[in-house]
Protein backbone atom coordinates (compact mmCIF):
# COMPACT_ATOMS: atom_id res chain seq x y z
CA UNK A 1 0.00 0.00 0.00
CA UNK A 2 2.95 2.35 0.29
CA UNK A 3 4.88 3.76 -2.61
CA UNK A 4 7.60 6.29 -3.17
CA UNK A 5 6.51 9.83 -3.81
CA UNK A 6 6.01 10.15 -7.54
CA UNK A 7 2.86 12.23 -7.74
CA UNK A 8 4.39 15.65 -7.06
CA UNK A 9 4.20 15.59 -3.27
CA UNK A 10 7.96 15.98 -2.78
CA UNK A 11 7.56 19.54 -1.48
CA UNK A 12 5.16 18.68 1.34
CA UNK A 13 6.85 19.70 4.58
CA UNK A 14 6.51 18.80 8.23
CA UNK A 15 5.22 22.30 8.93
CA UNK A 16 2.40 21.75 6.42
CA UNK A 17 1.49 18.49 8.18
CA UNK A 18 1.50 20.22 11.58
CA UNK A 19 -0.63 23.10 10.32
CA UNK A 20 -2.99 20.51 8.81
CA UNK A 21 -3.72 19.33 12.36
CA UNK A 22 -4.97 22.75 13.53
CA UNK A 23 -8.40 22.60 11.82
CA UNK A 24 -8.88 19.07 13.15
CA UNK A 25 -8.19 20.32 16.69
CA UNK A 26 -10.52 23.30 16.23
CA UNK A 27 -13.27 21.05 14.85
CA UNK A 28 -12.76 18.67 17.79
CA UNK A 29 -13.20 21.54 20.25
CA UNK A 30 -16.29 22.66 18.35
CA UNK A 31 -17.71 19.12 18.60
CA UNK A 32 -17.05 19.06 22.34
CA UNK A 33 -18.96 22.32 22.78
CA UNK A 34 -21.85 21.26 20.59
CA UNK A 35 -21.79 17.73 21.99
CA UNK A 36 -22.42 19.13 25.48
CA UNK A 37 -25.56 20.85 24.15
CA UNK A 38 -26.74 18.12 21.78
CA UNK A 39 -25.85 15.14 24.02
CA UNK A 40 -26.61 12.59 21.32
CA UNK A 41 -24.72 9.43 20.39
CA UNK A 42 -25.46 9.86 16.67
CA UNK A 43 -23.81 13.30 16.79
CA UNK A 44 -20.84 11.72 18.57
CA UNK A 45 -20.49 9.05 15.87
CA UNK A 46 -20.53 11.72 13.16
CA UNK A 47 -17.96 13.79 15.05
CA UNK A 48 -15.77 10.70 15.53
CA UNK A 49 -15.88 9.84 11.82
CA UNK A 50 -15.09 13.41 10.77
CA UNK A 51 -12.22 13.76 13.23
CA UNK A 52 -10.85 10.33 12.27
CA UNK A 53 -10.94 11.34 8.60
CA UNK A 54 -9.12 14.56 9.41
CA UNK A 55 -6.49 12.72 11.43
CA UNK A 56 -5.95 10.29 8.54
CA UNK A 57 -5.22 13.24 6.26
CA UNK A 58 -2.85 14.76 8.85
CA UNK A 59 -1.03 11.43 9.22
CA UNK A 60 -0.80 11.09 5.43
CA UNK A 61 0.86 14.52 5.14
CA UNK A 62 3.10 13.77 8.13
CA UNK A 63 4.31 10.54 6.49
CA UNK A 64 4.77 12.28 3.14
CA UNK A 65 6.97 14.88 4.82
CA UNK A 66 8.96 12.60 7.10
CA UNK A 67 9.13 9.21 5.35
CA UNK A 68 8.86 10.48 1.78
CA UNK A 69 6.29 7.75 1.14
CA UNK A 70 2.72 8.01 -0.11
CA UNK A 71 0.48 5.94 2.15
CA UNK A 72 -2.40 6.56 -0.24
CA UNK A 73 -5.02 4.70 1.83
CA UNK A 74 -4.79 7.38 4.54
CA UNK A 75 -5.69 10.15 2.12
CA UNK A 76 -8.19 8.94 -0.43
CA UNK A 77 -10.09 5.95 0.91
CA UNK A 78 -10.11 6.88 4.60
CA UNK A 79 -10.23 10.69 4.52
CA UNK A 80 -12.55 10.87 1.50
CA UNK A 81 -14.99 8.37 3.08
CA UNK A 82 -14.91 9.21 6.80
CA UNK A 83 -14.87 13.00 6.62
CA UNK A 84 -17.94 13.61 4.41
CA UNK A 85 -20.05 10.86 6.00
CA UNK A 86 -19.22 12.14 9.47
CA UNK A 87 -19.83 15.75 8.45
CA UNK A 88 -23.24 14.92 6.99
CA UNK A 89 -24.21 13.20 10.26
CA UNK A 90 -22.93 16.13 12.34
CA UNK A 91 -24.79 18.67 10.18
CA UNK A 92 -28.04 16.70 10.37
CA UNK A 93 -27.79 16.43 14.16
CA UNK A 94 -26.96 20.14 14.52
CA UNK A 95 -29.94 20.99 12.30
CA UNK A 96 -32.21 18.77 14.41
CA UNK A 97 -30.94 20.45 17.59
CA UNK A 98 -31.67 23.94 16.27
CA UNK A 99 -35.01 22.83 14.87
CA UNK A 100 -35.99 21.66 18.36
CA UNK A 101 -34.53 24.57 20.33
CA UNK A 102 -34.81 27.40 17.84
CA UNK A 103 -32.63 28.92 15.19
CA UNK A 104 -32.80 32.36 16.83
CA UNK A 105 -29.40 31.85 18.49
CA UNK A 106 -27.83 31.66 15.05
CA UNK A 107 -29.44 34.87 13.79
CA UNK A 108 -28.36 37.01 16.70
CA UNK A 109 -25.40 39.36 16.50
CA UNK A 110 -22.46 38.54 16.62
CA UNK A 111 -23.18 34.82 16.14
CA UNK A 112 -24.57 35.40 12.65
CA UNK A 113 -21.32 37.10 11.56
CA UNK A 114 -19.17 34.18 12.76
CA UNK A 115 -21.55 31.60 11.29
CA UNK A 116 -21.64 33.35 7.90
CA UNK A 117 -17.84 33.65 7.90
CA UNK A 118 -17.48 29.93 8.66
CA UNK A 119 -19.92 28.99 5.92
CA UNK A 120 -18.07 31.18 3.42
CA UNK A 121 -14.84 29.45 4.44
CA UNK A 122 -16.41 26.05 3.76
CA UNK A 123 -17.70 27.25 0.38
CA UNK A 124 -14.15 28.32 -0.46
CA UNK A 125 -12.84 24.91 0.69
CA UNK A 126 -15.36 23.19 -1.57
CA UNK A 127 -14.20 25.25 -4.54
CA UNK A 128 -10.56 24.52 -3.67
CA UNK A 129 -11.34 20.79 -3.54
CA UNK A 130 -12.95 20.94 -6.95
CA UNK A 131 -10.49 23.21 -8.76
CA UNK A 132 -7.11 23.26 -6.95
CA UNK A 133 -4.21 21.02 -7.86
CA UNK A 134 -4.03 18.74 -4.79
CA UNK A 135 -0.28 18.23 -5.06
CA UNK A 136 0.57 21.95 -5.23
CA UNK A 137 2.10 23.03 -1.91
CA UNK A 138 0.99 26.66 -2.30
CA UNK A 139 -2.62 25.53 -2.82
CA UNK A 140 -2.36 23.31 0.26
CA UNK A 141 -1.22 26.26 2.39
CA UNK A 142 -4.11 28.39 1.10
CA UNK A 143 -6.55 25.56 1.86
CA UNK A 144 -5.11 25.07 5.34
CA UNK A 145 -5.42 28.70 6.37
CA UNK A 146 -8.91 28.91 4.89
CA UNK A 147 -9.90 25.78 6.82
CA UNK A 148 -8.34 27.14 10.04
CA UNK A 149 -10.33 30.35 9.60
CA UNK A 150 -13.60 28.49 8.95
CA UNK A 151 -13.16 26.08 11.85
CA UNK A 152 -12.24 28.93 14.19
CA UNK A 153 -15.42 30.79 13.19
CA UNK A 154 -17.52 27.67 13.90
CA UNK A 155 -15.74 27.21 17.23
CA UNK A 156 -16.70 30.75 18.24
CA UNK A 157 -20.32 29.99 17.30
CA UNK A 158 -20.23 26.75 19.33
CA UNK A 159 -18.78 28.52 22.39
CA UNK A 160 -21.45 31.25 22.17
CA UNK A 161 -24.17 28.57 21.98
CA UNK A 162 -22.61 26.57 24.81
CA UNK A 163 -22.51 29.65 27.07
CA UNK A 164 -26.09 30.64 26.19
CA UNK A 165 -28.35 29.62 29.05
CA UNK A 166 -31.60 29.70 27.11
Amino acid sequence: MEKSIVDGYEDFTLSLAIVDAIPVMLFSLCCICMGIKIDNSVFSIGAFLTITGGLCKVMWKFLLATKKRDYHFLNRPLFIVFMPIGMIIVCIEVFIYFRLYGFDKLYMFPTCIFLTSGILGLVAMTLFFKFHNKSDVRNNWIEQFTNIFAQFMFLIVAVIILLDNR
